[in-house]
């Protein structure tokens, strides 16, 4: 079957990881299978994702990757490369495609050897076909499996360019469709709440620790200004708002948890700190001042009034 779906034997893996994708994996599985191998990286998947790329041509290597693990390790890239034959590699996602004039040009780069990394525009969708986010975004997908050094890799990052790799050695492609790695983000608000809180734990531990409270205040701002007026979201209405505000909500996650970290905060020491309070409650109650009893009486006979005309107002 997979030679029936070949058009040429390429020098290609296309790796796509996955998780509970049965809804999806035909997309990317029939795009690539064409151009080379088909490599899923299955996260022990509980749905058909498996049985639909099996059936479809594609090989699959299953194992656990536990939560937080989203930074690629030199131990898991090993794993995955003993599966693959080939020199040059995809590193995709299960939500991801590429054109076919793009994928006939990463045919002609494996097996010409010329470059050893392409750097090429990201597409992100939203919504629906024509709602493009970050417009200017780029990635690094297409390697040769010796360019790209996984060490110290942090979150969002696909490694680094190794040493040996030279400028003339990375091709650039030209920032327009036919050349473009299309990433469709399928995340309602639900989905991307949770997916950020499990990212921002990861993300905060590779946050620098300078400046931190003014960062909290600013980051924020900026990533909504970058995102809303930069990234073109403004142009998209409502929707380009809504998204702009979820990836300012990230940073500020992001950057608050960082702040958790660098001052200890937790449910540990929470409860240690609580604990001195809830003990002296154990033994006498508070008292406060005449100053304290006199503001706080003129502040409930103000609130209290305020209250019952909404509340009880014909």
């Amino acid at each position: 079957m997979l030679e029936k779906n070949r058009i040429k034997k390429s020098n290609i893996t296309f790796l796509i990881f996955a998780f509970n994708e049965e809804k999806r994996i035909e997309y990317p599985v029939k795009c690539f299978l064409p151009y080379g191998d088909v490599l899923i990286i299955d996260n022990l998947s509980t749905d058909r994702t498996c049985e639909i790329a099996k059936n479809l041509g594609a090989s699959v290597i299953r194992f656990r990757r536990e939560i937080g693990t989203f930074a690629e390790t030199p131990e898991v890239v090993d794993r995955i490369y003993k599966n693959v034959k080939t020199d040059w590699v995809f590193w995709g996602m299960a939500d991801e495609m590429v054109p076919k004039t793009c994928l006939e040009l990463y045919k002609k780069i494996a097996s010409e050897n010329k470059y050893k990394v392409v750097v090429q525009k990201k597409k992100t969708l939203l919504f629906d076909e024509k709602s493009e986010f970050l417009p200017c975004d780029i990635t690094v997908n297409f390697f040769r499996k010796d360019s790209i050094d996984f060490r110290n890799n942090r979150i969002h990052q696909t490694g680094k360019f190794a040493k040996h790799v030279k400028p003339d050695e990375i091709l650039y492609l030209p920032p327009i469709d036919e050349y473009s790695v299309y990433h469709f983000s399928n995340y309602i608000t639900e989905n991307l709440v949770r997916n950020f809180n499990i990212y921002t734990t990861e993300h905060a531990k590779n946050i620098s620790h300078k400046n931190l409270e003014i960062r909290i205040i600013l980051e924020p701002m900026i990533t909504f200004v970058t995102h809303y007026l930069q990234g073109g979201a403004i142009w998209r209405g409502i929707r380009g708002l809504i998204v702009s505000l979820q990836y300012s909500y990230y940073s500020f996650l992001a950057l608050v948890k960082a702040y958790e970290l660098k001052y200890n905060i937790n449910l540990i020491t929470q409860e240690r700190n609580f604990a001195v309070v809830k003990k002296e409650l154990l033994k006498t109650s508070p008292k406060s001042s005449l100053f304290k009893r006199i503001r706080a009486n003129l502040w409930i006979y103000f609130l209290s009034k305020v209250h019952k005309y909404y509340k009880f107002r014909k």
